[in-house]
């Protein structure tokens, strides 16, 4: 039995580190550049940083269908590396338009690169091989990688050498992570399907994308229209999901029903993990930063534990799941969402403690400690069950799927984030506002790991 990984999942993931460096560091300073350098107010830029966090998830669902029905997964990588670089390159000009093209290019190429760099991994082991998971796992660790140091090495290119510079030290590292995937183009021949049926439509596809760059950068240029195009686009693409799931038979239709299920319940675990860039952002600031502990610390100093606590326990959770395969007592996939779930709401209940204790810098510390294993039990795990679930011409548009809801996990956190807020003032639980809202959170996915445990063993039967 085989324990060592293909050289393809290090290429992959190195690039996927790039892809994810791109994405954070942008994300880390676009409401600072778009104040800085192009006087937007505040609100608006709150709007734009909003809407390029929800398509940077949304995007991947367009990237998965235009793989399996026109491209494939292969080209439809090296599109999204073209399509990121050119768009970063835009961003470096420093006009406000050019700037919103470029954003709207940069969504694109990540939306093109995310779903299919994941589809990949998952093609590079046959269903049943119990190194998917852990190949997924040192994915994610790269994944991560990126998004730690993405922080960090923005900081420094926009204070030695100026805000825009950012922009072309990503481009730098995606043409890097490109180039290795084109130098070994032919390691990945027998792992994908040609696509000779649609192959004189390519050109076309390409135009329709760039035109579609335009028209999202338009929402960047006019941001008072972002809630109803993003509500519009979450529509179109779960009606597109169900079309599609519809169009199947029989055991197929049952496999993308479930990988849909588990998409949906992976969003109730977002909506508690993405708290970190709301209500406990809010908290740090008010209790560590301003309050009883008196550090000034910078923001992202706090920002960066998710991804480091992810990329650190990683090696970790691979051996764990390695030990008790070969013990035959590897839990489901349903049960690992449970255990991330609830490792979720033992992660809100942590910071609800630090509000209450003189202990508020090791309490955050635990509190994202197991924020991020949570996020390490499901994340390769969806990855895993929707490789082996999705049949072919799916596979890559179901990994968009997951990011979809992702996307909407996100929105749905600022959701929980206000109801916890108003039923902390109304049912006020102490002295401190913050214990009453992360205990409230922390209830409702308490809640939610109950429910998905009691369906445990109808889900078992749907993915076998």
């Amino acid at each position: 039995m085989r324990t060592y990984h293909p050289k393809t999942l290090w290429i992959l993931s190195f690039g996927q580190a790039w892809d994810t460096f791109s994405y954070f560091g942008t994300q880390t300073f676009l409401v600072l550049y778009l104040i800085h350098t192009f006087h937007v107010d505040r609100t608006t830029s709150y709007s734009i940083y909003g809407a390029y966090t929800a398509l940077a998830f949304t995007m991947p669902i367009l990237g998965g269908i235009v793989a399996d029905r026109w491209i494939g997964s292969k080209h439809a990588l090296i599109a999204g590396c073209l399509f990121t670089i050119v768009g970063n390159l835009m961003m470096l000009l420093q006009h406000q338009y050019l700037f919103c093209v470029g954003l709207a290019i940069v969504l694109t190429g990540t939306g093109l690169y995310k779903s299919n760099a994941t589809n990949l991994v998952g093609l590079l082991y046959p269903k049943g091989d119990f190194r998917k998971e852990s190949g997924f796992t040192w994915f994610y660790l790269a994944m991560n990688v990126g998004g730690t140091m993405a922080p960090l090495a923005y900081g420094f290119i926009a204070y030695t050498l100026g805000w825009n510079y950012v922009f072309l030290g990503s481009a730098i590292g995606i043409a890097i992570g490109g180039l290795w995937f084109v130098k070994n183009w032919h390691l990945f021949d027998n792992i994908t399907q040609p696509t000779q049926k649609f192959r004189h439509y390519n050109i076309s596809i390409y135009a329709v994308l760039l035109v579609a760059c335009v028209l999202i950068s338009l929402i960047f240029y006019f941001p008072h229209t972002i809630n109803y195009v993003i509500g519009f686009i979450f529509f179109m693409s779960l009606l597109y999901l169900v079309m599609a799931i519809k169009k199947h038979q029989g055991t197929q239709r049952k496999s993308l029903i479930a990988a849909f299920i588990l998409c949906f319940i992976g969003m109730f675990y977002f909506a508690a993990g993405l708290q970190t860039g709301s209500t406990i952002t809010l908290f740090i600031q008010h209790e560590i930063q301003q309050g009883i502990v008196k550090m000034q610390l910078p923001g992202s100093t706090f920002n960066m534990l998710y991804c480091l606590f992810v990329v650190l326990l990683a090696p970790c959770v691979t051996f764990l799941w390695a030990k008790l395969k070969r013990k035959n007592i590897l839990p489901s996939a349903p049960v690992k969402l449970v255990v991330g779930i609830t490792l979720a709401t033992l992660g809100i209940a942590t910071f609800a403690f630090a509000a209450t204790t003189k202990w508020v810098l090791l309490s955050v510390v635990i509190g994202y400690l197991l924020l991020s294993a949570g996020e390490l039990v499901i994340t390769p795990t969806a990855y895993t069950t929707i490789s082996n679930l999705s049949p072919d011409g799916m596979k890559s548009t179901m990994m968009g799927c997951w990011l979809l809801f992702i996307a909407m996990g996100g929105y749905f956190s600022s959701i929980l984030a206000n109801a916890a807020h108003a039923a902390a003032v109304k049912f006020p639980l102490g002295h401190n506002i913050y214990f009453g809202v992360f205990a409230f959170i922390a209830l409702f996915t308490f809640a939610v790991a109950i429910i998905v445990a009691t369906l445990i063993p109808r889900l078992v039967r749907m993915m076998d």
